[in-house]
């Protein structure tokens, strides 16, 4: 599931993508949640991409085939929900009782009811779109693949489709055709004009304009691997990034494959790594898919591959496992928390799984 090192964004599987194919043969949980789990609306055949918190105990899981289950009491039951989508979503998001889902071929959903019912928008793109990102209820952006990022000012009556050029940086001549294109995993605003994208290839981006011009910031990673005596410290020595999230304009973290984990305070001018393939203890050298930080404490918890659950104290500084009240062995692709603390954590064979103490413990949805 790590996209380090692909090719051609025409022939490339997304991690979504591979997450789904590679999830057919992983183990599941070992524990066995019956046949009676989520009333036999949930089985081992579902790949659940993502989940947000929307308001009170509300949350909101998409998935597969177009999927969306809701959950009014902090995922102890769940509701099947009409989906207009028959494509794969990818990421969901709310602003209180509004919310967005974004998935293959360009498919951008949008609910005005904390997730009762769902509504498509028209995206003016039928690439894939693997993240989105809203600042408040009209002000939002999607990225996905061939580089692509769409924006909308109006809640999403209407997107503005963009092509985002490559990254000089770290490209050198020999790598531009193997490099056509970027698949942007990971988009995260802080207000209307401050942005950052990450995606392969150790791209990351950043505007701030609102997304009409796009830097890159990936150099001063790059940097540090020459100082670590990295040979060949250039866009193909860097796995992908999935995931992005700031705090504020200075303070953000970002998270990829092979273990990668690196933090800024300076609003991503400087980058500094926090692990990569297995440099920090705390850190296997296994793909990370999302993180949440659930308060401005410094708490943060990512998932990952192979039922990788981890908590932090400090900003990502070091590293803990959460207690899992299962063997989850599937991958973990989305996890969100309240700000009561409760929070759900969805992945590979249909694995739903929840918190009531900001992720710090986790257990099944039925203790069976």
């Amino acid at each position: 599931m790590d996209t380090h090192r692909a090719g051609s964004a025409r022939t490339r599987l997304s991690f979504f993508a591979l997450a789904v194919v590679l999830g057919l043969g992983l183990a599941g949980c070992e524990r066995d949640y019956g046949e009676e789990f989520v009333e036999n609306m949930v089985s081992r055949t579902d790949k659940f991409f993502d989940v947000a918190h929307a308001t009170g105990d509300t949350f909101v899981i998409v998935g597969y085939n177009g999927r969306i289950i809701r959950s009014e009491d902090a995922g102890e039951t769940w509701t099947e929900i009409e989906s207009p989508a028959e494509w794969a979503l990818t990421q969901v998001q709310f602003i209180d009782d509004t919310g967005w889902a974004v998935g293959h071929y360009g498919t951008v959903l949008h609910s005005g009811d904390s997730g009762k019912t769902w509504t498509q928008q028209q995206s003016e793109t039928e690439k894939t779109l693997f993240s989105v990102s809203f600042v408040d209820e009209l002000h939002g952006w999607a990225s996905g693949d061939e580089s692509t990022v769409i924006s909308t000012d109006n809640g999403g009556e209407s997107w503005t489709y963009k092509r985002i050029e490559v990254s000089e940086v770290g490209l050198n001549d020999d790598m531009r055709l193997a490099v056509p294109d970027i698949m942007y995993y990971g988009v995260h605003f802080v207000d209307a004009q401050h942005g950052w994208m990450v995606g392969e290839y150790g791209n990351v981006r950043n505007t701030t304009d609102g997304g009409q011009t796009w830097g890159s910031q990936h150099g001063s990673l790059l940097d540090s691997l020459r100082r670590m005596g990295v040979a060949a410290s250039d866009v193909m020595s860097l796995a992908a990034f999935f995931r992005v999230h700031f705090t504020d304009q200075n303070n953000g973290i970002i998270v990829g494959g092979a273990g990668a984990v690196a933090s800024t305070t300076d609003g991503g001018q400087t980058w500094n790594w926090i692990s990569r393939e297995g440099t920090h203890a705390d850190l296997p050298n296994t793909p990370i898919y999302d993180l949440v930080q659930p308060d401005s404490d410094g708490d943060m918890v990512l998932v990952g591959s192979n039922g990788l659950v981890l908590n932090s104290e400090n900003n990502g500084d070091n590293w803990t496992p959460a207690t899992t009240d299962a063997d989850v062995f599937t991958w973990l692709n989305g996890v969100d928390i309240a700000e009561s603390g409760k929070g759900v954590m969805v992945g590979g064979k249909g694995s739903i799984l929840l918190t009531s103490d900001f992720g710090k413990t986790w257990r099944p949805i039925k203790d069976q």
